[in-house]
């Protein structure tokens, strides 16, 4: 056995219980964090070159972003890129319809990819809305083109994004 003074065994007693600390807390936690999955319009580490809608283009020239061609909109272009590079999607569950029609389509180009990323933007499930509330809290579904997941967008959110008339 090995022969440690008290003060030693102490020492070592409080490492232990740090270390055994870091193993029930700090590691499940970490974990917790890497398995979490981000739904994101863009991935995290990509770059946000230009934005494409129906009758303009979001793009980036120099430092600062750009509506082109400028209209009299009130849209603050800088705000939008922002939303595009750091808006969250919520997934959600849906039955696939061939009659979906897109109310609006975005094809967003990032900096190192050759192919644009088109998002498609459909009205949403009328029987998940109550009719009740009136239309003023449509909810929207939003969808990559060539992908199964529907993620669920505010009417707000879905303005913001895709331009749409008030």
């Amino acid at each position: 056995m090995l022969k440690l003074s008290r003060r030693n065994w102490n020492n070592v007693l409080i490492f232990a219980v740090l270390i055994l600390m870091f193993v029930l807390y700090g590691i499940p936690q970490r974990l917790q964090q890497k398995m979490a999955v981000e739904h994101r319009l863009i991935p995290a580490d990509a770059q946000l070159l230009m934005v494409g809608f129906a009758s303009q283009r979001l793009v980036k020239a120099g430092p600062q972003w750009q509506l082109q061609p400028a209209g009299n909109n009130l849209v603050d272009a800088a705000q939008l890129a922002l939303a595009w590079q750091h808006s969250q999607l919520n997934p959600v569950d849906t039955l696939p319809m061939q009659s979906r029609v897109p109310v609006a389509q975005a094809s967003v180009q990032l900096v190192g990819e050759s192919m644009p990323v088109i998002w498609l933007l459909y009205p949403g499930d009328e029987s998940a809305n109550n009719p009740a509330q009136g239309s003023e809290n449509n909810q929207y579904l939003l969808q990559q083109a060539g992908q199964k997941q529907f993620y669920q967008l505010s009417r707000q959110q879905a303005r913001q994004l895709f331009l749409l008339e008030q």
